[in-house]
């Protein structure tokens, strides 16, 4: 995927705003790790991944990711803790 990033140029007759082309990945498993941590720092309840608003918010983030159910959240949160 491209993202156009913004970088301002100085000049004479002031700034002007200059774009330059970055690829970018998706990773559906540092997605997921991301969740996790997300959920385990604001204390989130696992049930707040069943939610329409976080569906909806992740689908127009990035349409390629699926929520996974709060008890893969849950497994993950648990799989995390034993690796720290």
């Amino acid at each position: 995927m491209l993202v156009l990033e913004h970088n301002k140029v100085g000049s004479d007759l002031g700034d002007r705003s200059v774009g330059t082309f970055k690829a970018i990945g998706y990773d559906y498993d540092e997605c997921r790790k991301a969740l996790v941590k997300m959920v385990i720092i604001d204390e989130l309840p696992f049930n707040f991944m069943e939610g329409k608003g976080l569906r909806l918010f992740s689908r127009t983030l990035q349409p390629r990711f699926d929520v996974p159910s709060c008890f893969t959240v849950m497994r993950d949160c648990l799989k995390l803790y034993v690796e720290e």
